[in-house]
């Protein structure tokens, strides 16, 4: 045999020998978008990344902070729509050019959903208009299969590309019957894809009505981010987001999913509420710091992850925690 022929064969069975290669490739990026405010309860901009300590179980983590204070948003409506809320559906159907321009934005995308007896798809990504879906709703019956729509909104979701920010936006009562999911399947759900859960929630029929409306005061030609006017007073945000964050084990679909992902549900039951509602939410995700990192150590089970700022009496917000299979 050619000595060349046989040299290549010698190469080859060592290499067969030899133990394969170990590559050790994070199995899992965790995303934690944070609100930031200061004492007084404004919001704090112009952070570094050094600013930002990041514990996963306690664990202090390297994190990345995404310097992009707007990035593109991909982001599902789900909206309610049967014989309990038929009296609300006419300011939702207003509200899709707010949707569009103070949510969506220039670079984002949106889907919409219908929830009643049945869940249906009005728009999907990519085609149509977020204001003539919302036209389009109409629904009959008594259920609300709220979470078989934010299943239907996840399976949508995890699929859009890594460098959107996920988002799933609720409006109706803070309920669900008759779905088929389960409220734990669909928290696993948004928490293993890294999305965001955002309620604009209505009054249930006999209880008492909850005010977390706020007056803008419309818009202005010198604002923040989002549209607003500069130096608007969020005081009253900051505590929706403590209430918020403390509402994790409630057994109401809105307040566990806002709470689990660092999300916030606000109540309407008037055009102008609905309209500073959407907003606020769109001020919100758009004041986020986007926190992530790859989990050392990665074992699997729930990790808390905290984070703190180099900020004198700042108050923190970010989703609490997540689990990893």
């Amino acid at each position: 045999m050619n000595t060349w022929w046989i040299g290549v064969i010698a190469a080859v069975a060592q290499a067969q020998s030899l133990p394969p290669a170990q590559f050790r490739v994070p199995v899992h990026l965790v995303t934690a978008p944070t609100l930031v405010f200061s004492d007084n309860n404004r919001l704090v901009f112009g952070l570094e990344p050094d600013d930002f300590h990041v514990y996963d179980n306690d664990h202090p983590q390297k994190a990345a902070v995404d310097p992009d204070p707007s990035p593109p948003f991909s982001i599902v409506l789900a909206v309610e729509a049967n014989q309990d809320v038929r009296a609300y559906t006419r300011f939702v159907a207003r509200v899709g050019s707010a949707v569009e321009a103070l949510l969506v934005g220039e670079r984002g995308e949106a889907a919409v959903i219908q929830y009643g007896d049945e869940v249906k798809l009005l728009k999907p990504f990519g085609s149509g208009d977020v204001s003539a879906a919302l036209h389009r709703l109409a629904g009959a019956g008594r259920r609300a299969r709220a979470i078989d729509a934010g299943m239907r909104a996840a399976a949508l979701l995890k699929d859009r590309p890594a460098v959107r920010t996920r988002v799933l936006i609720f409006v109706g009562q803070a309920a669900d019957s008759g779905s088929e999911s389960s409220l734990v399947d669909l928290r696993a759900e948004v928490e293993r894809h890294s999305i965001g859960v955002y309620a604009l929630a209505l009054p249930m029929a006999a209880r008492d009505f909850v005010s977390d409306t706020f007056s803008l005061g419309g818009l202005s030609s010198k604002t923040d981010r989002g549209g607003f006017r500069a130096g608007l007073d969020l005081g009253r945000l900051a505590t929706v987001l403590h209430r918020s964050a403390a509402a994790a084990d409630v057994s109401d679909p809105f307040s566990t999913l806002t709470a689990a992902t660092g999300g916030t549900q606000f109540h309407f039951h008037a055009q102008r509420e609905l309209e500073d509602g959407i907003s606020l939410i769109g001020l919100e995700m758009r004041s986020t710091y986007l926190v992530t990192y790859s989990p050392a150590p990665d074992i699997p089970g729930y990790h808390a992850i905290r984070v703190q700022v180099a900020v004198p009496g700042a108050k923190v917000f970010s989703r609490p925690g997540y689990w990893l299979k």
